[in-house]
């Protein structure tokens, strides 16, 4: 047996970098001549960055090269706090679509549109993508959208849903999305806190080989919003007459210039209303693709709410004229997105444009080597954050690829994809890339298709047996970059380095200008090979700027206050001997099964709806709940566990009805993806003396039997 070979697979090296300069060595060189310092290697790098903030991040800036109206005064103030978090690039002003869309080349092509049916595939150039974004961003201005305003989308994977996000930001709209597979529920949830006035979306959706149709949950969630901006007129008027009444003066000052440089994330959330629905059509080779309406034709809404198809609604922006970028400043709102913790409504997380665009060129040029010649791919629901990083890899000028479907019907589509359109970097989740092994999937016959270079992994911690089979995969030496960072930045700290060689169950590195440490409990750095909490120690410009429409306590509460004084992201982790991070899943209580994660208060929520507890309804008898997630018995995902406390004269048949209305239920008012593997009957759930749930002490003492599959639970 090879010494290598006999060498614990944990921390092995499994892939080096092969011959030649990597752009990430040229940048290093770059910063030793700019700065007079001598940095030999990638971890004297990092450092250099985590100490010279201010000096990193403009050669970043510089090295992505930035079109921006006007130059920033200032970098970030010397010795700014973490929280509240600081204004970066003071006085600069740009535009975060116009820099996504500046790199590639007319004919290139920049998007790959595919779905689970091969015949679907739809290829556009940068030249097209320039002209429907355009034609889109026209649109909105002519519907009245101006810089600060809602855009939101329910929709998929798809280049309609691309180009509606890009319009958005080029006017300086701000944007949020929701994955398809949500229900109407939970759709409305995040909505509500948003407040779109412009909803994007589409009339089906293929999944599974299936044709599944979207307008039924759609017109709900429009029903749901017009419902509650009824109410809230009518509320309004009514608090409006009495002020009148009582000779108050109905104007309000607001004349403080932070609060007007960020007044929707504080403002009243009545402060729009939906007024715009675009429907992109299912326009695919589906055999039943026009047995459904397309969701515009013969609809009726109340309160004046329009419909547009998307072909008319890109028609209604047709122009010759040269198209002006709104020019927004470094920290104006780009996106929201959202992320459930286990109390309250999901957190709904707002993050600035220049540091989303500093971020993602520093991620994917610097650290993944992404060229033109490159094509990505990214495997992601819109509802992910991993859908908004893929959007960065456009400042390479390669093609992304966009599918939208089932990534395991049948389990080779996405091999099948990659191979066809020539994928260089496959994006996926630890999750998936279990599935394969299980299933023992070895695409063979595909090799010689295959151009895969790097597999990126993430959503949950990737164990170092999956390093090996990932070769297995392209049929030759891949980097396996396993990746972290989470939807509270929208991009990584933990991350890949294509410079760099790939350990076994091992992150690469530390991203460069974020001054990560791993805390113990009394908050001191841990050493290397003992487990802590994941914190970062200065500001860094992905910092979320709040919470939309949310307490600023709020914000200050989920990060800033464990450890006070540096960001606490809620991930167990060991610092590895070599430089890198080894993942040991969440130190909180938030769910994570197959990547995607979501917060307890999404399930407990259900459970206390009104459809629940009407008496007619079996859900009705549950008087108490507890959901944790488990680790499975390859500790390579988690499956989520909800346990049910009913009354102990129920019949063997009344739980089995509570247990399965309880995943019906859930399925319904959230996804598929929300439903627990497991429901299991409970006398009690423990509680902190002032009632809270104790989740993360209940996970620490269950386990799953991997005999039998079966949930443990330790008194």
């Amino acid at each position: 047996m090879a010494a290598a070979e006999s060498e614990p697979l944990q921390g092995r090296v499994v892939w080096t970098p092969p011959e030649g300069k990597k752009r990430m060595d040229a940048f290093r060189e770059r910063i030793c001549r700019e700065h007079d310092v001598q940095l030999s290697t990638y971890e004297d790098l990092h450092k250099w960055s985590v100490s010279e903030v201010g000096k990193f991040w403009r050669a970043v800036w510089d090295e992505i090269n930035v079109i921006a109206s006007a130059d920033a005064a200032q970098v970030i103030m010397d010795q700014a706090p973490m929280f509240p978090p600081a204004e970066w690039f003071v006085g600069a002003r740009l535009n975060f679509a116009e820099n996504i869309l500046h790199h590639g080349q007319d004919d290139d092509v920049a998007v790959i549109a595919c779905t689970e049916r091969a015949q679907d595939t739809c290829r556009t150039t940068y030249a097209e993508l320039r002209k429907q974004v355009t034609q889109a961003a026209r649109a909105l201005r002519k519907l009245g959208i101006v810089p600060g305003d809602t855009v939101a989308s329910y929709s998929g994977n798809t280049l309609e849903n691309l180009v509606a996000f890009l319009a958005c930001s080029a006017v300086g709209a701000v944007w949020t999305s929701v994955a398809p597979d949500f229900g109407t529920s939970g759709v409305l949830e995040r909505l509500t806190t948003v407040r779109p006035r412009v909803l994007f979306s589409t009339n089906q959706v293929l999944y599974n080989g299936k044709l599944h149709d979207h307008l039924g949950k759609l017109n709900a969630t429009i029903d749901g919003l017009l419902a509650i901006q009824e109410k809230e007129q009518k509320d309004m008027q009514a608090h409006e007459a009495k002020k009148a009444s009582d000779g108050q003066d109905t104007q309000e000052a607001t004349d403080e210039p932070q609060a007007k440089k960020r007044a929707r994330l504080e403002v009243a959330a009545t402060a729009s209303r939906l007024e715009h629905v675009i429907i992109a059509p299912y326009m695919g080779t589906h055999p039943e693709s026009d047995a459904r309406p397309n969701g515009v034709e013969g609809m009726s809404d109340a309160q004046g709410l329009k419909r547009h198809l998307w072909s008319d609604f890109l028609n209604d922006g047709a122009s010759d004229e040269k198209f002006e970028f709104e020019q927004l400043d470094f920290n104006h709102p780009l996106w929201i997105l959202f992320s459930s913790g286990t109390t309250g409504s999901p957190k709904a997380i707002t993050h600035r444009a220049g540091g989303m665009l500093l971020q993602f060129g520093k991620e994917h040029l610097l650290h993944g080597g992404l060229k033109r010649e490159d094509v990505f791919f990214q495997h992601s629901s819109t509802g992910w954050m991993m859908w908004n990083w893929l959007v960065g890899a456009l400042l390479s000028g390669c093609p992304v690829v966009l599918y939208d479907g089932s990534p395991v019907h049948p389990t080779e589509v996405l091999w099948e994809l990659a191979a066809r359109e020539g994928v260089t970097v496959f994006g996926t989740s630890a999750a998936y890339l279990s599935i394969m092994e299980r299933r023992g999937f070895v695409p063979t016959e595909l090799y010689d298709r295959i151009k895969v270079r790097m597999i990126l992994s993430t959503g949950s911690p990737l164990r170092a047996e999956l390093y090996p089979y990932a070769e297995k995969l392209v049929g030759h030496p891949v980097q396996v970059g396993s990746i972290t960072g989470g939807t509270d930045i929208c991009s990584l700290f933990g991350t890949h380095n294509e410079a760099l060689p790939v350990r076994a169950g091992e992150l690469q590195c530390l991203g460069l200008g974020m001054d990560v440490d791993v805390f113990d409990d009394s908050g001191h750095s841990a050493p290397d090979m003992v487990e802590g909490d994941l914190v970062c120690k200065k500001p860094f410009p992905v910092q979320p700027i709040g919470f939309w429409h949310q307490p600023n306590e709020r914000y200050k509460d989920s990060y800033y206050t464990q450890f006070p004084g540096v960001w606490y992201h809620g991930d167990l982790v060991m610092r590895s001997k070599h430089g890198g991070l080894i993942m040991l899943g969440r130190s909180d209580g938030v769910l994570n099964p197959s990547g995607i994660r979501f917060g307890s208060a999404d399930i407990y929520e259900v459970l206390e709806s009104s459809e629940a507890t009407v008496a007619t309804s079996p859900l009705s008898k549950i008087s108490d709940s507890l959901v944790v997630a488990l680790k499975t018995p390859a500790k390579d995902d988690e499956v989520v566990v909800l346990f049910l406390v009913v009354p102990e004269d129920t019949s063997d048949a009344e739980w089995e009805s509570i247990a399965a209305g309880s995943k019906s239920l859930i399925r319904k008012q959230r996804s598929a993806r929300h439903v627990p593997t497991f429901v299991r009957r409970v006398k009690g759930c423990p509680k902190t003396l002032n009632g809270k749930r104790v989740e993360v002490p209940v996970k620490k003492r269950t386990f799953i039997l991997s005999s039998f599959f079966s949930v443990i639970v330790f008194d």
